[in-house]
């Protein structure tokens, strides 16, 4: 059935959403909090997902290219790690509270996950999702140093809890009823080298946004020695796929080092190998870090499941923290997260990342000369982003054409990630995605740039 998907994706009976897409929609919108609804840009309701494809209710089946973002690294409902999933729930009977009575799974995926880390991390605290952990990871780095300021990037998503909310300011809406709460968090720009904060260009701007760390930061708001540690994704991924320049990686190390800070590297979106690296961090081979949050494809798309990894001085500081729950690493989930660390290796994952990025950066970079409409294009393994401007030179944000892209490529059959009020499209597919069906989806993208260009009267080169 899968190997089919090549020719037989996308399939269109009728424009979402059909009639009966339409009559769930409806409910959503009476029954559920208006927000849901309200910011809902998907218009289809789901019957079934396998392998690289979503069913509609309608029978319309479309190409997937947002894959639970980011969760079902392997194609929805893979076989080995559903198998493995479902065993250990009859086996295990359901639900139990594992961090007061254990169940062998749980020892066999901290093994497992420590034999893939970076090696300096030594221990495994787990959670039920990402923004558990990233909180985890929070109290376990305020813990070991004592300290209570965390450093954290202009752009970042780390969850919408009241921690990790206040945390990450990917905008405004994120942290509203939250950030009035909160406090403990200093919020610093990130190398967004297309849209520069201090608009300079790299690298002629000697990485003034890091720089801006130790000559303003710690010279006006707090001192080093407050400083707990710094939140960071290595390539932010809500924000569009960000990709930090030569030399800023580096320097934040060596600022943390200089500093005796916690380097938390969010990897929930990135871990295990979107970027084309089991962890985005290996991209820096030289930057150690103290604690890890991951989630979302550690999950191998079965069932929820969360872990902070970290080093030894990290997760031993105390015995007093509470972490994880009642629904942190059920066996049912741990044996999935086995089965699809164990897929990823065997099916090598990684090697098709490769070639997927290279059909990206072939057909997906000379857009930004063709078309009027995209600003940017950064790609980095198959975390990929397409920025959309009205106009090159002032690169005034094109929300409504990310808006029309996006309800094109649906109606088309492609679905990529896109949000309410922001100019970019973001592509997120399955790691062992065949690499005609991507090209297919690039395809369907790039009819809906090409209408949408013509609809707004702005250039299509030859």
């Amino acid at each position: 059935m899968l190997e089919r998907q090549v020719d037989e994706l996308p399939h269109m009976v009728t424009p979402p959403p059909g009639p009966k897409s339409r009559v769930y929609l409806d409910k959503e919108a009476e029954m559920l909090y208006s927000s849901w609804a309200a910011n809902r840009v998907v218009p289809f309701i789901t019957r079934r997902k396998e392998g690289w494809a979503i069913e509609d209710l309608d029978g319309n089946r479309y190409i997937d290219m947002a894959t639970g973002w980011a969760s079902t690294p392997l194609g929805a409902g893979h076989e080995d790690v559903l198998r493995a999933s479902v065993q250990a729930l009859w086996e295990s009977g359901g639900i139990e509270c594992t961090s007061y009575i254990s169940n062998h799974y749980i020892a066999e995926l901290a093994e497992r996950l420590l034999d893939i880390a970076p090696p300096n991390l030594t221990r495994v605290a787990p959670d039920t999702t990402g923004t558990e952990a990233v909180e985890a990871a929070l109290r376990l780095a305020r813990e070991q140093t004592g300290r209570h300021f965390i450093i954290s990037f202009h752009g970042a998503f780390h969850g919408g809890n009241y921690g990790a909310g206040a945390a990450g300011p990917t905008a405004p809406d994120v942290g509203r009823g939250i950030r009035e709460f909160m406090h403990g968090f200093i919020h610093v720009p990130y190398p967004t080298c297309y849209r520069c904060p201090f608009r300079q260009t790299y690298p002629e701007c000697g990485l003034a946004c890091l720089h801006y760390i130790d000559d303003v930061i710690l010279r006006y708001e707090v001192a080093p020695d407050q400083v707990a540690g710094v939140l960071f994704e290595p390539i932010q991924g809500e924000n569009g796929v960000q990709i930090p320049p030569e030399g800023w990686m580096e320097g934040l190390f060596a600022l943390a080092r200089k500093y005796d800070w916690a380097l938390i590297d969010d990897e929930v979106q990135t871990g295990f190998g979107r970027t084309g690296k089991m962890w985005a961090i290996e991209h820096w081979p030289e930057v150690e870090v103290d604690l890890m949050p991951l989630a979302k494809a550690l999950s191998g798309g079965a069932l929820p499941i969360a872990a902070v990894l970290g080093t030894e001085a990290a997760m031993t500081a105390s015995d007093d923290i509470y972490l994880g729950g009642t629904f942190a690493w059920q066996p049912a989930a741990c044996a999935g997260a086995l089965a699809g660390i164990e897929a990823l290796q065997r099916e090598r994952a990684l090697d098709n990342v490769a070639e997927l990025e290279r059909i990206a950066q072939e057909v997906m970079s000379p857009w930004v000369e063709r078309y009027e409409v995209v600003g940017d294009v950064r790609i980095k393994g198959v975390y990929i982003a397409v920025e959309f401007v009205y106009d090159k030179e002032t690169k005034s944000p094109g929300r409504d054409i990310a808006a029309a892209v996006q309800a094109r490529a649906v109606r088309k059959g492609l679905v990529p990630i896109y949000e309410k009020s922001i100019w970019w499209i973001r592509l997120l597919p399955a790691l062992n995605m065949p690499p005609a069906l991507f090209r297919k989806g690039l395809s369907l993208l790039e009819e809906a740039i090409y209408e949408t260009s013509k609809e707004y009267a702005l250039g299509v080169a030859a």
